[in-house]
């Protein structure tokens, strides 16, 4: 083995190459960093399941929402199916992707449920930053605390086939 490391270590100072240190982790940045806002929310619900992990391996964006229904979290990869960055969405409702031709009748079941607290599932008609339809399956759960409280609603979305 020790003539093996000299044998590389010559051929290394041969080489016109040079290592560099990684000094940065930007290439991990989309993920990376979701987790981590995604754990501080998930660390005060009595429920642990995963739903970063689960949109991410089932091609769905996350959005939170506080009880007062204003978006506090969103994945970095929201702008496939909105073109809104999350930023631009952050502390809004997300009445924002509605507009005149969503249907009443759906907004109508979406808002019972959450006065309700309840889980939902509905697919509605909603509308992208440039002002292009497309159909968007949500999935939405309400997050309570270890005493029962309401906390936050988390909506799994994708566009709908």
């Amino acid at each position: 083995m020790k003539i093996y490391d000299q044998a590389f270590a010559q051929y290394y100072k041969k080489l016109k190459v040079k290592c560099l240190p990684l000094t940065c982790w930007e290439f991990r940045e989309n993920n990376f960093s979701d987790t981590i806002l995604f754990q501080r929310f998930q660390s005060k619900w009595n429920t642990k399941q995963d739903y970063l992990k689960k949109a991410i391996n089932e091609n769905k964006e996350l959005l939170i929402t506080d009880k007062n229904f204003k978006i506090v979290f969103a994945s970095k990869t929201i702008s496939k199916i909105s073109g809104y960055q999350h930023e631009e969405i952050l502390g809004k409702s997300p009445k924002m992707f509605q507009g005149e031709d969503t249907s009443e009748f759906t907004k109508q079941k979406i808002k019972t449920a959450l006065i309700q607290l309840k889980p939902f599932k509905e697919v509605i008609l909603n509308y992208k930053k440039n002002g292009d339809l497309y159909w968007c399956e949500i999935e939405g759960l309400p997050m309570f605390d270890k005493e029962g409280k309401f906390l936050n609603y988390i909506a799994l979305e994708k566009i709908a086939s």
